[in-house]
């Protein structure tokens, strides 16, 4: 949700991306083949793409992609897919908010791909929230409790800042006026140190 959120606010257009393996891809590494099609993706169309995916063992092992980014011609996905992987089924396509908003996408692909079939795993990429945004996030949980997190976190995503480093956050992060503190103490909730 986060990385939606993100995407949405700097209204960068939202696609979903499937890349199969058939019987011939047998023995190749599915993420290592993944790394070589984005770094195709990016010497072609000059971006780079911002992803979560999901790992499940359908058939011989599906990925199933949310990305921030340009156009990707299908048939150039499925050419570049069938020299890398050895399997040329791929589909590409737009992502639309639901009347329910970004939530109606989450709950499709949560009920589509991570409930009805056997995942393996999931990841992201490094740009598609932040670096660290796993930690930053349950430090603000801890430190200020659910609610106010989530208040303070919802800022933070739609800030039209882009963090490069994790150290960095002390610039951007809205003050927060709490019954107890006047100010939050941004530096040391998110210490490197601290992990």
């Amino acid at each position: 949700m986060s990385g939606l959120t993100v995407g949405k606010s700097r209204r960068e257009r939202l696609r979903f991306m499937t890349l199969t393996s058939s019987p011939e891809s047998r023995g190749r590494k599915l993420n290592a083949d993944f790394r070589a099609l984005k770094m195709r993706i990016f010497r072609k169309f000059h971006f780079k793409m911002k992803y979560w995916k999901i790992r499940t063992n359908e058939g011989n092992g599906v990925l199933h992609i949310v990305f921030r980014g340009k156009y990707i011609p299908q048939k150039w996905l499925s050419e570049q897919w069938a020299v890398i992987h050895k399997s040329p089924i791929v589909d590409v396509r737009s992502l639309y908010e639901t009347r329910k908003g970004l939530t109606g996408i989450v709950f499709y692909l949560v009920g589509s791909y991570l409930s009805k079939q056997s995942f393996e795993r999931m990841s992201w990429g490094y740009s598609w929230v932040f670096p660290a945004f796993v930690t930053c996030w349950k430090r603000l949980i801890e430190k200020y409790g659910f609610r106010q997190a989530l208040f303070l976190w919802n800022r933070l995503l739609h800030s039209p800042f882009v963090v490069t480093r994790q150290l960095r956050l002390t610039k951007f992060l809205p003050k927060y006026i709490h019954s107890k503190e006047n100010n939050i103490h941004w530096g040391g909730l998110f210490r490197t140190s601290n992990l």
